[in-house]
């Protein structure tokens, strides 16, 4: 089990209920770019439902006669929802002709030529727009919690997806990577769902303990800041010019997701992340031992079209809402209701 977190508004009070079937979970994955009309991987844009995104791609190569390999994707969307999501194919020699697949559990919805395969992160955005059921009336400590989320925006925590539906991912890693013999056998993916969720254990810890001490809405000495809009970070000290970006959400301070790398932080920010490994030590060895590589990961987001509709007769409630990608819609929602009973 992942330790608790703190969130910034207090604890949620509201109840409900969620993705009680795949329709109340809409997402749409927004490129961000145009694709360049020509080249050998054929861009598509696919809605599904009741699937993982590696499902999809074990249907995609299958339907389309490549391998899955070739088939390359931006972001991995929830099984239970119906999203809306890009993959590109690998089809040298068959450059503008018209592709057709048999797509009995998916639908395509756009076909484009491009000159490049599509990577993990390559996407800038999705849309949500989710249905939260057997809610009772949101009361004024909720209102409350979402007007300061929407003024001072939400704590990037990674989702409980991340950490398996059991919540036992990081433990199950702990165990496997103990045992040379069961980590050697372990499937690329595996590992990296695996490492993913150690370096995610340790970053919500981190940002917890910023929340914890009344400092994760402001810079800190010592501070690597990212670019809103873009992974470029840098270090900078703490002047005017640089807390007036910081109030404008032009930049966000970040924290590390760990593994090896030289070491940026510096100062109380450097101290907090020292006190989190030195309290997840089994964690910390572990993400050592595997050698995975150090980056940086924005410790807040400012929430984009957030929107909010309660209908009382039906007790639901709506939300939409943009966010870049990489953060979690679900954390998005532990800010104000909780869902997980």
């Amino acid at each position: 089990m992942t330790a608790p977190l703190i969130y910034p508004y207090g604890r949620p009070l509201l109840k409900g209920r969620l993705k009680l079937t795949a329709e109340d979970f809409l997402v749409d994955e927004v490129l961000g770019f145009e694709p360049a009309g020509e080249g050998e991987h054929l861009f598509i844009q696919v809605e599904k439902s009741n699937l993982t995104t590696h499902e999809l791609i074990e249907w995609v190569a299958k339907d389309a006669g490549i391998k899955p390999r070739d088939v390359g994707y931006s972001g991995l969307k929830d099984k239970i929802a119906v999203t809306r999501q890009w993959l590109s194919l690998h089809l040298p020699g068959k450059i503008h002709n018209a592709v057709s697949l048999k797509a009995d559990d998916y639908v395509i919805l756009r076909q484009v030529w491009h000159d490049r395969k599509l990577r993990p992160g390559t996407h800038r955005f999705n849309h949500f727009d989710v249905l939260i059921r057997e809610v009772v009336d949101p009361d004024s400590k909720t209102i409350e919690q979402i007007e300061s989320m929407k003024s001072f925006g939400m704590a990037n925590y990674f989702g409980q997806q991340r950490f398996g539906a059991a919540a036992d991912n990081v433990q199950r890693a702990l165990q496997v990577f103990a045992s040379t013999r069961k980590s050697s056998r372990l499937s690329r993916n595996k590992k990296s769902l695996y490492l993913s969720a150690l370096r995610s254990e340790l970053f919500n810890q981190i940002l917890s303990k910023r929340i914890e001490r009344g400092i994760w809405r402001q810079p800190l000495e010592g501070d690597v800041f990212m670019l809103s809009g873009s992974q470029s970070i840098f270090q900078d000290a703490l002047n005017d010019e640089i807390l007036e970006r910081y109030r404008n959400f032009d930049i966000s301070s970040t924290a590390s997701l760990y593994g090896n790398g030289a070491v940026k932080l510096d100062g109380l920010a450097l101290e907090i992340e020292q006190q989190v490994f030195a309290e997840h030590q089994d964690v910390y060895k572990c993400l050592s031992e595997q050698g995975a590589k150090r980056q940086m990961r924005v410790l807040r987001h400012i929430v984009k079209d957030f929107s909010f509709d309660y209908q009382s007769d039906k007790q639901q409630l709506r939300i939409k809402a943009t966010l870049p990608r990489g953060s979690y819609f679900t954390s998005l929602l532990d800010h104000f209701i909780d869902t997980d009973g």
